[in-house]
């Protein structure tokens, strides 16, 4: 089995990181969203950051029912979990409900268990979100709460940990082997293995490298380091960021999006397009800094494939009805009944603790805690006043194009 890095579900890049060393871990801890599991990593990010407040994504892995892992924010990275109780705990959160969980969902989370085991160098307590001290919550149901209970039986299978995060590092804007490489090209000594693994000294290859270049030396490669470096090596000296997709690409991905006025084609960077660039960033929901790196790149590709792209109308027609549908998780017909209500009521008290009475009704104290979820989830400056009208229905169009409802 294998982990998909965050780079490939378009994660943000987090605000802040804490390390932890492995020596601290004591235990291992299951979750689950209690959303729909349709629901991705990139969306549970965007709630975890812009209505909660947090750095990142809360897990540091996450399973869905075909039993694939997405790595959160890794193995040795302070969760947002279970506090008091995140130094000392992995959080895995399971993407669904009760009782919605897999055979694959099991066999992938009993794999992330032993890969952590291997890890730290012991074997950690099997722990479940309600399970542990303070924690007055139903987090992960029932199902998965007795398969815990039970020494979370199942299939062993090797997992290939392909995030190069297994002991820190960041590899959302490059590969910990393009990290490698970029410190040996500035002369550092002795020279790094260029392995794709992240280790001490690789650690302290990227904080001399970043010394080097005029940045803070944390060790982790994020869009300040990979700027500075490139403006160092000369690779820079034009603006912005061509790695990943050249400026003409680039150009045209902004135009693409709807941007006014469109931008000249030339493939020469310039301040226009920078501001494109920047402006592309803030709609796909990662740091406006002008350079397309893999970030930008992945959260642009998640945007196209899992934004709603609606006609901001503030017509509440079948698409947008379809769109919704599928976000909360009930039968996608673009006819919205009672049964549509019932499950907006669950995502806002899921997403929003919006303390609503699950009774298919639309009625003002749903539309306003719609309304309070879309100014958390998108600054849609609405006044919170229970009336359902253009206003209301054009904010959750954009959320459904930001993938943020």
């Amino acid at each position: 089995m294998s982990i998909q890095p965050r780079s490939q579900w378009g994660a943000r890049p987090p605000r802040a990181v804490e390390r932890v060393d492995p020596s601290a871990r004591t235990g291992f801890t299951v979750h689950y969203s209690a959303g729909p599991p349709t629901q991705t990593p990139r969306q549970i990010q965007i709630y975890h950051m812009d209505s909660n407040g947090w750095d990142d994504i809360g897990y540091n892995f996450l399973v869905d029912t075909a039993g694939r892992i997405f790595e959160g924010r890794g193995w040795n990275v302070l969760g947002a979990h279970a506090a008091p109780h995140n130094t000392t705990h992995i959080g895995v959160c399971f993407i669904g409900q009760d009782g919605q969980a897999t055979a694959r969902t099991a066999t992938a989370i009993r794999a992330l268990y032993n890969r952590a085991n291997e890890l730290t160098g012991r074997t950690l307590a099997q722990t479940w979100h309600g399970g542990l001290s303070g924690q007055s919550t139903q987090c992960p149901g029932s199902a998965l709460r007795a398969w815990v209970q039970g020494g979370m039986q199942g299939d062993d299978l090797p997992i290939t940990d392909g995030t190069g995060n297994a002991h820190g590092g960041m590899t959302s804007v490059r590969t910990v082997a393009a990290q490698q490489s970029a410190v040996n090209g500035l002369g550092y000594s002795p020279q790094l293995t260029v392995d794709g693994v992240w280790g001490p000294l690789t650690d302290a290859g990227v904080r001399w490298l970043q010394t080097t270049v005029g940045v803070a030396a944390d060790g982790l490669w994020g869009p300040a380091t990979e700027a500075a470096y490139k403006a160092f090596t000369g690779g820079g000296s034009g603006g912005g960021m061509s790695s990943v997709r050249s400026v003409a690409a680039q150009q045209s991905a902004v135009n693409g999006l709807g941007y006014s006025p469109q931008l000249t084609v030339d493939g020469v960077w310039g301040p226009l397009t920078d501001a494109g660039v920047r402006w592309l960033q803030t709609t796909v929901g990662v740091a406006a800094d002008g350079l397309w790196g893999p970030a930008t790149e992945a959260a642009y590709n998640a945007y196209l494939d899992e934004g709603a792209r609606l006609a901001v109308d503030g017509v509440f027609g079948p698409a947008t009805i379809t769109a919704t549908q599928r976000t909360i998780g009930v039968t996608a017909d673009g006819v919205w009944g009672p049964a549509s209500v019932r499950g907006l009521q669950r995502h806002l008290n899921t997403w929003s603790s919006a303390g609503l009475t699950v009774d298919g009704a639309m009625g003002p104290g749903t539309v306003s805690a719609l309304q309070r979820h879309l100014n958390r989830m998108i600054n849609a400056g609405l006044t919170v006043d229970g009336a359902w009208g253009p206003a209301t229905i054009r904010a959750l169009q954009r959320a459904l194009n930001l993938a943020r409802l």
